[in-house]
């Protein structure tokens, strides 16, 4: 039996200070008035409170009783124990009329009637709504102690002292007694005095309602029982009673969420980007359990099927999709963010308003103190209200379905298990949560204590070699760690870039290219670490500003296939001549003018006939190109042996017609040399005779056409020849 006191201010005011004021109490029993009382004052209620010891004193709101949070601690420590305060009206952050809070049970009153808010308090305290102040800890003081002053008595000083404080230590002996029969760990600390103790405090763990002791005075004795503060009053709810709400989704990629509960109330409205389905439900779980998910298509998304057979919902659909302007419409009078919340929130707000008529109608056919919430739910599953009523209200837990639908995904199956566990673990957490508080202030002494010994031992430990040299090796493990913490990490990046390096090679009629922004070491090393530079690899390089033929080496020696420059660029390396340097090596230096390359960051993709064209071309060029080189080889060696040839025939004065590459394919007869008329000059030392040798021309002689020497005989004359002289020098060089 449930004995619930529910009061109302009936006149005064509790900060009058001239006025006191009166209450108009009703007390109810299992959810029937008994009685009523009016024109009760504080020192009377406190009297009916201690001798009736009703389970809840309901008010609807605690500033009527206690203005301040220190005369609401007062307050509820002049309460039994053993009775609750409740305030129906809400947490003392999100407050609710009187009147909404009843009509949540189909109860009316008159709101100028304080008897009849009084009722309508204690009867939705009865039913188990509202919330419990709770401004103590589960610790309570009891404390013993001199009643009187020590200046008094008739005996002498000395005897009385001793009587007063002998009194205290057997009062202490007494309820410490009566709290190890009861099974409550305590803490005792006294003060000693003359004859016994002056004072003696029991520090007991456990709430003020368990421990077996009350307030006294008796003489010289006094006995005070004081629960601990907490730091902030705090509002439990009563009961915990599944909130029913109507969720309105609109997926996608930014999934809009709006609820609202089964009186047409926005609870709550968000929109998050790339949130996944189980945090969808997660986020709708905390708030209450959908009784119905709507959407504003035609047809309902897969995305929020799934959402809806989480939860058992009843789905919501329009006959048609919504338009925009009736979206507006829908949502008018509620406030929403962006255009996910909009389609969410008129969903969710005509599937409501398809639903209201069937509300309205149940106000006039249930019973007051009915569940309305309740009703509602098992009104919109599709059940009779006979068949509602019929089943007891299950405020700790949901109340069984007699349709399930069968999770056929497996996702979903995961989801209903996951939930079943965490329901597990928070009435767990719920019966830890008790004993954390008293053990905290444990661990808190301990920890001063433990503070204090390792300040004691720290001056040794410090001094120890082994210790410095554990902590020196334990400094370079964890900067070794960091640096291997660093490596991985590259290396998990170079390892998913060469993933899609590896995926694009495997496309149709594409070639993967990796991209190197510089035509320089520093950049073929940068590659080379992220992604590697290996055989058979196409570099597509964006720029060639600095570039040396170290770099076109280390290109040639990494056996890359080919490389590829935008089409201005390819124009710039013509113009410095690095296509040449390219030839000399024979590696492909391409145009991206009909490659057409696409890149996405360090890495991209070429058209496979197109670069092979481009490569058929390069070869067909690179052989013309070689060709020439060797032709150039060839008459830059004929002409440097002819230049030393020369070189020798001025040294030695030897006649050039005589040597054999002088001498010319066809004698042709030479004419008759004349000497000149002497003129007559002013006389000259004679020069020596010059021997010369005139050929007299007899008979013409015929034109002898002399064959022509092949090439492939001039080239091993003049190499011999030049071999001979470059061996003369040699011995020179060696005798001199």
């Amino acid at each position: 039996m449930t004995t619930v006191f529910g009061i109302d201010i009936q006149k005064g005011n509790i900060r009058s200070q001239s006025v006191a004021p009166r209450f108009c109490l009703v007390r109810v029993e299992d959810g029937k008035v008994i009685s009523e009382e009016k024109g009760v004052s504080i020192p009377k209620l406190f009297r009916l409170l201690r001798a009736e010891r009703p389970d809840i004193l309901a008010v609807d709101s605690v500033q009527e009783i206690a203005p301040s949070d220190k005369e609401l601690f007062s307050f509820l420590s002049a309460m039994p124990a053993e009775t609750k305060l409740v305030q129906v009206t809400g947490d003392g952050i999100k407050m609710e009329s009187l009147p909404a809070v009843a009509a949540r049970y189909n109860l009316k009153f008159d709101k100028t009637n304080p008897a009849e808010e009084a009722k309508a308090s204690a009867l939705v305290a009865s039913f188990g709504g509202g919330y419990e102040v709770v401004a103590f800890e589960g610790v309570t003081t009891v404390t013993i102690s001199r009643g009187r002053s020590l200046g008094r008595g008739g005996w002498s000083q000395n005897r009385y002292v001793r009587k007063v404080h002998g009194g205290v230590k057997t009062r202490a002996r007494e309820i410490e007694a009566k709290l190890a029969e009861a099974g409550l760990s305590y803490t005792v600390e006294s003060r000693r005095a003359f004859g016994g103790e002056s004072r003696t405090i029991i520090s007991v763990r456990a709430p003020r309602a368990e421990v077996p002791v009350a307030g006294m005075k008796s003489g010289d004795i006094q006995v005070h029982v004081i629960p601990k503060r907490k730091d902030k009053i705090s509002y439990l709810p009563l009961t915990k009673k599944t909130s029913y709400v109507i969720v309105g989704l609109d997926p996608g990629t930014t999934v809009g969420l709006s609820i609202l509960d089964l009186n047409g109330n926005l609870l709550h409205t968000a929109s998050v980007r790339a949130q996944s389905p189980a945090e969808v439900i997660a986020e709708i779980s905390r708030i209450g359990k959908p009784v119905v998910v709507a959407t504003d298509k035609a047809e309902m998304p897969a995305g929020v099927e799934k959402i809806r057979r989480a939860f058992a919902a009843v789905p919501w659909t329009p006959k048609k999709d919504i338009l925009i302007k009736e979206k507006y419409a829908a949502a008018e009078g509620y406030e929403f963010a962006d255009d996910h919340q909009r389609d969410s929130l008129a969903a969710a707000v005509l599937a409501f308003r398809s639903f209201q008529p069937k509300f309205e109608n149940l106000k006039k056919r249930l019973p007051a103190g009915t569940d309305i919430d309740f009703v509602r739910a098992g009104i919109i599953r599709g059940k009779t209200l006979d068949k509602i009523l019929s089943v007891p209200v299950i405020q700790d837990e949901e109340v069984p379905e007699a349709e399930v639908e069968v999770f056929a995904d497996e996702k979903d199956l995961e989801i209903a298990r996951l939930e079943g566990e965490v329901a597990k673990l928070r009435k767990l957490i719920r019966g830890l949560s008790e004993d954390l508080e008293a053990k905290d202030k444990a661990v808190k002494k301990l920890q001063r204590r433990l503070s204090l010994e390792r300040n004691e031992r720290t001056a040794d430990v410090l001094l120890s070699e082994e210790i410095t040299s554990r902590d020196l090796e334990l400094a370079q493990t964890k900067k070794a760690l960091r640096k291997e913490e660093r490596r991985n990490k590259t290396l998990r990046t170079r390892i998913d870039r060469m993933k899609n390096y590896v995926a694009l090679q495997a496309g149709d009629g594409c070639l993967a290219i990796k991209v190197m922004e510089l035509l320089s070491r520093d950049a073929v090393k940068s590659v080379d670490e992220e992604m590697g530079v290996n055989d058979g690899d196409i570099l597509y390089v964006l720029k060639i500003d600095g570039w040396g033929k170290s770099v076109i080496r280390d290109l040639s020696d990494a056996k890359i296939k080919a490389v590829i420059f935008p089409k201005l660029t390819y124009d710039r390396a013509r113009e410095q001549h690095l296509i040449e340097e390219f030839r000399k090596i024979n590696l492909p230096a391409l145009s991206g003018v009909n490659l057409s390359p696409r890149v996405k960051g360090k890495i991209g993709v070429v058209n496979e006939a197109a670069f092979t064209r481009a490569l058929s071309e390069w070869d067909t060029a690179e052989e013309v190109f070689l060709k020439e080189r060797r032709q150039e080889e060839f008459s830059g060696m004929v002409e440097e042996y002819q230049v030393q040839r020369r070189r020798e025939v001025n040294v030695l004065g030897i006649d050039p017609t005589t040597l054999p590459y002088n001498q010319p394919a066809v004698e042709v007869p030479q004419k008759p040399k004349v000497k000149p008329a002497p003129v007559k000059e002013a006389p000259k030392p004679k020069p020596k005779p010059i021997q010369q040798k005139i050929t007299v021309p007899e008979k013409p002689k015929k034109v002898v056409q002399k064959e022509e020497p092949k090439t492939e005989d001039i080239f091993s004359a003049v190499l011999q020849a030049y071999r001979k002289e470059r061996k003369k020098e040699m011995e020179k060089t060696e005798n001199g």
